[in-house]
């Protein structure tokens, strides 16, 4: 293996440190979401302070290994990807740490409760933003053409899932349900931030699909 990519390696070990780091963000949160624990929130808190850490060296590796003359054209190609999924995962840490850890806050400050409904809702969303973290990993260690497919098809299903869970919701605020009611605004953004989430890490599949052709048939590119 050549330098650079023995560099290039070295930096995948890191990127997937973050992936780790982020799936460890997202069970925390989720945990603080159901529980109503505030230790889940300063954990939260700590392990984005680490991801912001490790992003900084990472972009800074993978920006010194990208001013080299001696790169191949596929090196090259696998620095840009590296930095691009680092850099969307750094804004996945900043939606848990910035605004699903205040969300979590304001429902423990409020004693607010999820209708059952909605809370399965919530937990049904979370569960697929956790598969989808690591199906993005595995689509960059592979550029596997189907995992991609994969990838895209949950982000599109994700779509469906907050379109659903907005539509349930307001029939329970129609119906007049207490709890729908104390949560209205705080479950349309916990929703919202999950959708967001799946957007950027769906983002890996693009550099795959794209030689195929497959980008608009795929709708991708839409939100």
């Amino acid at each position: 293996m050549s330098e650079a990519g023995v560099a290039l390696t070295q930096a995948e070990r890191e990127v997937l440190r973050i992936v780790d780091l982020i799936e460890e963000m997202l069970r925390t949160l989720g945990e603080a979401l159901l529980t109503g624990d505030r230790k889940k929130l300063a954990a939260v808190a700590r392990l984005d302070d680490t991801v912001d850490r490790l992003h900084r060296t990472v972009k800074s590796y993978l920006t010194e290994i990208a001013r080299r003359t001696d790169l191949s054209d596929k090196d090259e190609q696998r620095c840009t990807q590296l930095l691009a999924f680092t850099v969307n995962l750094e804004h996945v840490g900043d939606i848990i740490d910035r605004s699903l850890r205040a969300l979590a806050a304001k429902k423990i400050k409020y004693q607010l409760t999820f209708s059952p409904e909605g809370q399965a809702e919530i937990v049904d969303m979370h569960r697929h933003v956790l598969a989808q973290l690591r199906l993005a990993a595995s689509v960059l260690m592979t550029s596997d053409p189907r995992m991609a497919r994969s990838l895209v098809v949950e982000k599109l299903a994700m779509r469906d899932l907050e379109d659903t869970a907005a539509r349930n919701h307001f029939k329970r605020l129609r119906d007049g349900k207490t709890l729908s009611i104390e949560t209205s605004a705080l479950h349309l953004d916990v929703v919202r931030d999950l959708k967001r989430i799946t957007a950027h890490l769906a983002s890996v599949a693009y550099p795959v699909l794209e030689p195929l052709g497959e980008l608009r048939r795929s709708r991708l590119g839409n939100d």
